[in-house]
């Protein structure tokens, strides 16, 4: 219960009571995806369970847990059966009891897994990649395994109502997560650009690997779900946005070699990107932490 207790406090001080909102959006959300077919509701628990597997391998803590708490499966199994509930009640309302019971024994069974799998070297990707996006040669060389599933998904999903967003979702926010640790004083600005050069080079890199991985899908898309076209234009919007304030928001609280800590501003601009009406306050945050960004490297910039 070490751990319960840890991640209790933490979540205290970093959501607070927003926690308990975030709980019912996921369980809503849920539900009504369970309740279209039995189909939307196993690729509900697949999709689940694929993020969970991949936080897991990817945690920087494990060795720490298993060293210094007591009963570390224990505490592991208890931390992300209680992440699952949320999803897992939603689909059991829906009547599929045995997707519960199955979502519950794979996220149990994670635990035992011992998968270390190393990432290739990918030195032909410098040729395409700029020595200033250096996030996006680790993040390619630690996360392959996991970007080319889910880009295969995307394709085959692309003419299909709901699914297609979703599946270009889950692989753009797992693009996001390469701006997850903040890089050493050395290797922050080695082209000795502006504070404003650098924030834009960083964006407009990020934008243009949106646009060429987001663009064709959602033309497939919108061809095939003319109805959804507007909602197509809307997601894509809404993710530009919300990779352009995610790299403001490290940058804002930019530490050399340290991790980038959780901000409740995220999770508007994700709900943005799926809800449209929501677009004007991404605008609004995008603004807000520009400046932020700005302020905060002028403490390691010269401009």
């Amino acid at each position: 219960m070490q751990l319960l207790k840890l991640r209790f406090l933490q979540i205290k001080r970093d959501l607070g009571y927003w926690v308990i909102i975030i709980a019912a959006v996921v369980f809503f959300a849920a539900q009504g995806i369970s309740e279209v077919s039995l189909n939307y509701a196993l690729g509900l628990a697949g999709v689940f369970l694929f993020f969970l597997y991949a936080y897991h391998t990817n945690r920087k803590d494990l060795n720490f847990i298993n060293k210094y708490f007591d009963e570390p499966k224990t505490n592991l199994c208890i931390n992300y059966n209680l992440i699952t509930l949320p999803v897992s009640i939603a689909i059991m309302v829906c009547g599929y009891w045995l997707i519960t019971l199955a979502l519950h024994l794979s996220v149990t069974s994670l635990i035992f897994l011992k998968i270390k799998v190393g990432g290739p070297k990918l030195v032909f990707i410098r040729k395409y990649i700029p020595s200033s996006q250096f996030e996006w040669i680790a993040g390619l060389r630690k996360n392959l395994f996991l970007i080319i599933p889910l880009l295969l998904i995307a394709i085959f999903f692309s003419p299909v109502k709901l699914f297609g967003v979703l599946a270009l979702f889950l692989l753009n926010s797992t693009l996001l997560g390469f701006y997850s640790s903040f890089e050493p004083l050395v290797m922050l600005n080695p082209e000795g650009h502006t504070i404003q050069d650098f924030l834009k080079h960083k964006i407009g890199f990020f934008t243009k690997v949106i646009l060429i991985l987001n663009v064709p899908l959602l033309l497939i898309n919108s061809v095939f779900q003319p109805d959804v076209a507007w909602y197509d234009v809307c997601f894509l919007g809404g993710f530009l946005l919300l990779a352009s304030c995610s790299i403001y928001i490290k940058y804002e609280s930019y530490k050399p070699n340290e991790e980038l800590h959780f901000s409740i501003d995220s999770l508007f601009l994700y709900a943005s990107a799926l809800i449209p009406f929501l677009v004007p306050i991404a605008f609004f945050l995008n603004s807000q932490h520009k400046k932020k960004a700005i302020q905060n490297l002028s403490n390691y910039i010269d401009d």
